[in-house]
């Protein structure tokens, strides 16, 4: 070990890079998967911290927030025998300026569910226009006893503070059920129900009685698994996904530094070679290295990203969706992340260390390079010396290239799906033929969108519109298909002609369905089959294909069926407006929308920029995208300081002829900058084919369409340049401060 320690301290810079290198991509990790961790364990303890014994939900509802159920059930449910109390309670998610996500429950006073928020500071709700606060959110609003919080429009008294150990209740507010319902449009309504069960012993026995009474609704016991488990551990393997993509940027840097090690070592390893060393322990001298940097890495990584995670925690917009502490197991898997990273990032080094012939290496000068011949007198011609010093080393550079260039595609590739989905969203609201769309303002998400159907007869009436169709967005889920979009329109509407049906007719009446062709498929449906959700059966009149994943993967049902379905009566997502002059439709957009406040109103196709949905993700990428630049930064640093250390005496010799400072600095920045530039490319590469490997995925694929514009490929190489000139600056700084006669001595 002390061979280990004594080489890393030789290159203290170089360890320093790649330490870092590692530790940021571990920092990711936990970053991005305590956010995954926050979002799956905030839904998933929303519904069963009450104290019930019971929850019921509407059935094949796909999330707990987006369940509603007649708030005159509750009476029946008391009247099932073994139960003792009933509770309802609105659960939804609304947008604030400072939060895009935050959540607003419900609660009657009288009930047992409001003992669940522990009041630390004040006293509980006990009517109409007063709210308690979460304890994370009364700390980021610096609200306490007596202030005015504004939830939407309205002002409500904070009277008390509240606790209950899960983030996304502690990032909330609650108020009055009735407030509550008003607020979600949900009057009449309820997210779910809590049950108190006399006898636990009985617990099965109320479930089906309570199921066999109500089809549409489904029973389950408090942290039993539930049809939103799906979505939970997409949330869960979310911080994952992503975050991987850092890890195996810092794992190709570290595979690079220690081939770099190896190369300049050539002569030293052909001495351990000759006085004895067997191939094995070479292998372990250099396995030993890698893992000894990637745990220090890993440690500081570690530290890091629980840093990260208290930043995180101070920012209102995302406190709410982290959980209370970090879990044990993600620390312990972080650190396994790292030292397979020593592994994998050392194992080609080190086997090439020990094929070394102990002759043959002890002849070799440290940092010679392969040469290319006349392909690279060209290449060197071309751009003035700076690719022949990257030929030089082709594996460095191939390396290097494949780094950063999973960094630079990774970005690109979440552009490119975010583009795409943008491109998919806007022509599902505009039909291919509506010129404006409408939603309700500061919707937090597209699925929490309501719209009064009144409010089109009036906008229908106003000069220069031709019709307004409504379209009602939602979600539910089968035992064959865990998420099916619903999508319910009039079937006398304008919206209607946007459906190209290819077997079949379009739906005319209620009780009839139309499915998009993937839909069908994985259902293994046809026209004339049955399809029942949401406790209703509906007859397949028609398949559609949209060409758009969005739509073909759903199904289409009579807005009256989908209104029923969602609880959600007079009630629609969008509207779509066709007006008599498409060229006016930005000016007209304006013009509604100050007359309709309650509406976000934009021109077709400008309006998915608008949406909150689409901000989130942009903001995002643009975090992602910034970590990977911190990453990449460091990578190619280290490749640089390598390449300036290795070429120090031909440095030193330039110096002696005449080349100034500027000049040489300027020749270690270019280099850097083709590198890049190759990285960049690469990237572009990278991006494209990992998006046709995702969308060959024959559930969620189709759901992921990239589209790539020139503009994006411009961006991509203008990062990967970025990328170059942040690590090329120092070690060019480096080469131009040597002095000539040292630089001639350095061994």
């Amino acid at each position: 070990m002390r061979l280990v320690f004594n080489n890393l301290r030789r290159r203290k810079t170089r360890t320093l890079l790649t330490l870092l290198g590692v530790a940021v991509g571990v920092a990711a990790v936990i970053a991005l998967s305590t956010f995954g961790e926050g979002m799956a364990s905030g839904f998933e303890q929303l519904s069963s911290a009450a104290g019930a014994d019971l929850q019921v939900a509407q059935k094949d509802a796909a999330m707990i927030v987006l369940s509603a159920i007649d708030e005159d059930v509750a009476e029946e449910l008391r009247r099932t025998p073994g139960v003792t109390e009933v509770a309802g309670t609105v659960a939804g998610l609304t947008q604030l300026p400072e939060s895009p996500y935050f959540i607003v429950m419900g609660e009657d006073p009288r009930s047992f569910a409001i003992a669940h928020y522990h009041v630390i500071e004040g006293r509980a709700i006990a009517n109409r226009r007063e709210v308690m606060l979460g304890k994370m959110t009364a700390e980021h609003f610096k609200k306490g006893i007596g202030d005015t919080f504004r939830i939407k429009e309205s002002g409500y008294k904070v009277v008390g503070i509240y606790e209950t150990g899960i983030g996304f209740e502690d990032g909330g507010a609650v108020v009055h059920l009735v407030d509550a319902q008003r607020l979600m449009d949900m009057r009449g309504r309820v997210s779910y129900f809590s049950l108190k069960v006399r006898d636990l012993s009985r617990l099965d026995e109320v479930r089906d009685a309570i199921e066999a009474r109500f089809d549409d609704l489904s029973v389950t016991r408090s942290g039993e698994p539930s049809r939103q488990d799906d979505i939970i551990n997409l949330y869960r393997s979310l911080g994952w996904f992503l975050g991987i993509f850092a890890v195996l940027v810092g794992g190709l840097g570290m595979m690079n530094t220690m081939l770099m090690s190896v190369f300049e070592r050539t002569r030293e390893i052909g001495v351990l070679r000759a006085l004895g060393w067997r191939r094995r322990r070479v292998i372990g001298m250099i396995l030993g290295e890698a893992l000894t940097v990637a745990a220090l890495g890993g440690m500081l990584g570690i530290g890091m990203g629980m840093g990260m995670v208290a930043l995180l925690r101070a920012t209102p917009a995302v406190a709410n969706m982290l959980p209370a502490m970090i879990q044990p197991d993600l620390l312990v898997q972080s650190m396994a992340v790292a030292l397979l990273l020593g592994m994998v990032g050392g194992a080609y080094p080190a086997w090439r260390a020990a094929q070394l012939a102990p002759i043959e290496a002890m002849r070799q000068e440290s940092g010679v390079g392969v040469h290319w011949g006349r392909w690279s007198q060209l290449l060197a011609r071309v751009f003035r010396g700076a690719l022949r010093s990257v030929l030089r080393r082709p594996t460095r550079t191939a390396m290097t290239a494949a780094g950063l260039g999973i960094g630079v595609g990774f970005v690109v590739l979440l552009i490119a799906i975010t583009d795409g989905a943008q491109e998919e969203f806007t022509h599902l609201l505009s039909g291919g033929q509506m010129d404006i769309i409408a939603q309700q303002a500061r919707a937090s998400d597209a699925s929490f969108s309501v719209v009064d159907e009144r409010l089109a007869v009036q906008i229908a009436g106003r000069p220069g519109i031709r019709s307004v169709s409504g379209l009602l967005f939602g979600t539910t889920s089968l035992p064959d298909l865990p998420f099916l979009l619903i999508y319910g329109i009039d079937p006398a509407g304008a919206y209607i002609e946007h459906y190209r049906i290819v077997e079949g007719r379009a739906i005319e009446r209620q009780s009839e369905v139309m499915l998009g062709r993937l839909a069908a498929n994985g259902l293994k449906k046809g026209v004339g089959d049955k399809l029942q959700f949401g406790g209703t059966t509906y007859r397949i009149v028609g398949i559609f294909e949209n060409g758009s994943a969005y739509e073909d993967a759903g199904a289409a049902i009579s807005l009256k069926d989908a209104q029923r379905l969602f609880r959600k009566p007079r009630q629609v997502s969008f509207l779509g407006i066709q007006t008599t002059d498409p060229e006016r439709a930005a000016q007209m957009a304006a013009e509604l929308e100050a007359a309709f406040p309650e509406l976000m109103i934009s021109a077709s196709a400008d309006h998915t920029s608008r949406m909150q949905d689409f901000a989130t993700m942009r903001a995002m990428f643009g975090a992602l995208a910034t970590l990977t630049v911190v990453v990449g930064g460091i990578v190619m640093t280290n490749v640089m300081m390598m390449s300036v250390f290795e070429r120090t005496q031909e440095i030193g010799v330039l110096r002696a002829l005449g080349w100034r400072k500027m000049r040489i600095l300027r020749m270690v920045l270019v280099e850097s900058l083709a590198l890049s530039l190759l990285a960049g490319v690469a990237g572009i590469l990278i991006a494209m084919g990992l998006g046709f490997l995702i969308q060959l995925e024959p559930l969620y694929g189709p759901f992921f369409k990239t589209t790539y514009t020139p503009g994006l490929f411009v961006q991509a190489l203008i990062y990967a340049l970025a990328l170059g000139a942040i690590g090329g600056l120092y070690p060019a700084w480096r080469a131009a401060g040597l002095r000539p006669i040292e630089a001639l001595r350095y061994e």
